[in-house]
């Protein structure tokens, strides 16, 4: 079997020589299970992997027919995905194409609507995927798999997930080892899965499910041990390791129980973690405690300036809420920093001014203005159907979060979703500007090229000197980018006035 995970080769456009690439997650916990079931999978990834097509040639030599070739899907990936697949199926007729991941979860019958695609496995995946293998290799019935869509007599069967969810610490340590790449960031820990909350435009949840599970802080520990003593070791100022989980404050007993085992192992002393947090599961204490055990770096996802889009976008949790965090966190001496997205149903563009004006009074150190982006599977996307406000190019050609962010200045990235009452040109200058005015200060850009301690020296992260001299060209080419978009920025703003 082969294992793929798609990803578009310019996915962070503009900014793709500078941030280094993220191991992907899922395909990773993969690999490992079906390694500790004795089962052999190669695996490329396609945000390193120069030629797909090729790379798969070279594997298949080694392997049995019928090939099965399992595809980790995101939105943002589709497009490379269905590319890639059926340039497969053309060269292995008799091979299984199988999707799997966040998107084919969300839209199955999307993917099915390809006739080259066999399978999709919807959910987690670890032991569907294995049984899978096992079943065709086998010449078992793979139909009968948990959480597997198919066509039968031409129409498309889901059968049911199972509702008995992996045990996290039952699962083997993340195979970092498998990912040898030097252009990966290999300074990171997962350590849950699930979010018990419901917010509208959150994607995440779609394959894990709305039941939090944690790791054991013990099991945790080997994949920090490991990143320190076999990766950041060997890395010139990096000594943080960033907690992925999307909330790690969810359950503040096994908090206390990693602390325990950081102090422990003494890496309090030698290593800074960064970590994301919701606002209402922050207390001072607990975050005093974080802070003294070696965390400096916390994010939250504010989102809005706005108590009545907190309500909408169902966050549960208020903003008044939030803002105590955030002074609280600043108060102890992390470095904070927050999302506000851009584009909410009802909003204005006072509510957004309103973002950029709470950004500077709370003394945030970082900020992502992002744009409101209804991925499949969340409530965000089925409102934004049928409320007309959903755009699709391509195949999801549009739907990046970060698009003001990222895109060249004379080719912009259409929204995938613009509430009625706004314009995209007014939300694309909101964001813009909110970019501008908020990181107008020296002391905010020199964090932003070399704070490698709290996880946001983008341009470092322990690189040579020789390095970042090589990407002098490309940062020269960024700073014009961003001059242009923001000259055309405010000749908008400008002609908008004249002509009101």
């Amino acid at each position: 079997m082969i294992l793929i995970n798609s990803s578009p080769k310019d996915a962070l456009k503009i900014f793709q020589p500078f941030l280094p690439i993220f191991v992907p997650i899922g395909p990773g916990y993969l690999l490992a299970f079906a390694e500790q079931q004795n089962i052999k999978v190669k695996f490329i990834d396609e945000q390193i992997e120069d030629n797909v097509i090729a790379k798969i040639n070279e594997y298949v030599k080694g392997l049995k027919r019928p090939y099965i070739f399992a595809f980790s899907v995101l939105t943002a990936s589709f497009k490379s995905a269905i590319h890639v697949s059926r340039e497969l199926k053309k060269l292995f007729p008799d091979s299984i194409i199988l999707f799997g991941g966040i998107h084919p979860t969300a839209l199955p019958e999307e993917a099915l609507s390809y006739k080259h695609i066999d399978y999709v496995i919807r959910g987690e995946g670890e032991r569907e995927l294995v049984e899978f293998y096992r079943r065709v290799k086998g010449g078992g019935d793979v139909r009968q798999v948990e959480g597997l869509s198919y066509r039968k007599d031409g129409v498309i069967i889901h059968n049911k997930i199972s509702l008995d969810p992996i045990d996290l610490d039952s699962l083997p340590d993340f195979p970092y080892h498998l990912f040898k790449s030097e252009r990966y960031d290999l300074g990171f820990v997962v350590s849950s899965r699930g979010c018990p909350h419901r917010c509208i435009f959150c994607s995440n949840r779609v394959t894990t499910g709305k039941k939090y599970r944690y790791t054991s802080a013990k099991k945790i520990m080997r994949d920090v041990d490991w990143v320190y003593n076999q990766y950041l070791i060997n890395k010139q100022g990096k000594r943080n390791i960033q907690f992925l989980d999307d909330n790690l404050l969810v359950n503040q007993a096994r908090v206390y129980e990693l602390l325990d085992e950081i102090k422990r192992a003494g890496l309090d002393k030698k290593l800074t973690f960064s970590f994301q947090a919701r606002g209402d599961n922050a207390n001072f204490k607990l975050l005093k405690d974080l802070f003294e055990a070696g965390f400096k770096s916390v994010f939250f996802g504010l989102e809005t300036a706005s108590e009545d889009i907190m309500k909408l976008i169902k966050k549960d949790e208020t903003v008044a809420r939030c803002i105590e965090a955030v002074k609280m966190a600043k108060q102890i001496g992390f470095h904070v920093s927050a999302t506000f997205i851009y584009g909410f149903p009802t909003e204005t563009h006072k509510d957004r001014m309103n973002c950029l004006k709470l950004s500077k009074e709370l003394k945030l150190d970082m900020v992502r203005y992002n744009n409101a982006t209804p991925y499949p599977g969340t409530e965000l996307y089925e409102m934004a159907k049928r409320d007309g406000g959903l755009k699709v190019t391509g195949l999801y050609d549009n739907f990046y979060s970060v698009s003001t962010f990222i895109e060249y200045p004379f080719k912009e990235i259409p929204f995938s979703y613009v509430p009625a009452g706004s314009s995209e040109t007014e939300i694309r200058n909101d964001l813009l500007f909110s970019y501008l005015a908020f990181y107008l200060d020296f002391n905010k850009i020199k964090s932003i090229f070399a704070s490698p301690e709290k996880n946001v020296g983008w341009f470092n992260a322990g690189e040579t000197a020789i390095k970042l001299v090589k990407k002098l060209p490309a940062l020269s080419l960024l700073g014009l980018n961003i001059f242009l978009k923001y000259y055309k920025m405010c000749i908008s703003m400008i002609l908008k006035k004249i002509c009101k």
